[in-house]
């Protein structure tokens, strides 16, 4: 096939297909240098990446005491327009470090090892021994329909930008706060710290804080960066 044959095709593609580019943002989560989401307290740390098509959450736990921790996923979920979806996965990846130190006599000793498995668990409960994380991929976070609306899309006017190679293109941007965010989600984990201790609760809210507009693809798109609070939602038909 000529390149000229080829080049209208990727147009007609393309011309029927767009992209809508979403920035999260939380009230109650701070990002880090990676632009996940990531909090802590003194028992544990969680981190969220939202990065991708439809916005696939990867999540990870890290137990920061001396004690087990138990992260249970049957009852723990992602909660959006009221629709609660489960975080329960079979499958679980488990990693991080391990370090011991024993003192005897004139002797010092310190050993240090790595900790990794992979594993089913049906009964929707996991072990995180101290020092070490849990890794749950989940499915994607929104469908083209759950975010394509007409309430916005024509409050702006088209901008341009010009990448490193000096190629143009345009898109539009839409800004929100929290109230009028077209996603709004949120987080609802279930924990227990030890053995037979009571249960507790970490929730945490995102939010749809810019979409940009655009059929430009995402390889490039310049704004569309490997960073957690970005993902991006494919539209056919606009």
């Amino acid at each position: 096939m000529r390149p000229l044959s080829m080049a209208l095709i990727l147009l007609a593609f393309s011309s029927c297909t767009s992209y809508q580019y979403l920035t999260l943002d939380s009230p109650e989560v701070q990002k880090n240098d990676k632009k996940e989401f990531s909090w802590q307290n003194d028992t544990l740390r969680l981190t969220y990446n939202f990065h991708g098509e439809g916005g696939p959450v990867s999540l990870t736990v890290f137990n920061k005491t001396d004690k087990p921790l138990y992260v249970n996923w049957k009852k723990s979920a992602l909660i959006r327009d009221s629709q609660a979806i489960s975080l329960f996965n079979s499958n679980v990846q488990i990693g991080g470090n391990v370090d011991s130190y024993s003192y005897g006599g004139k002797y010092f000793r310190a050993t240090t090892g790595s900790l990794s498995a992979s594993f089913d668990l049906p009964v929707g409960v996991d072990l995180i021994p101290p020092g070490s994380y849990v890794n749950k991929n989940l499915q994607a976070l929104v469908q083209p329909s759950a975010v394509y609306t007409d309430r916005f899309m024509d409050n702006t006017k088209p901008e341009k930008m010009t990448d490193f190679s000096g190629a143009s293109y345009s898109y539009r941007r839409y800004s929100f706060d929290r109230g009028s965010s077209p996603l709004q989600f949120k987080s609802y984990l279930a924990f227990v710290l030890g053995d037979g201790e009571k249960e507790f609760y970490v929730s945490h809210s995102f939010y749809a804080q810019e979409i940009l507009l655009s059929s430009e693809v995402p390889e490039f798109f310049g704004f569309y960066k490997p960073e957690g609070d970005k993902l991006f939602v494919k539209h056919s038909g606009q």
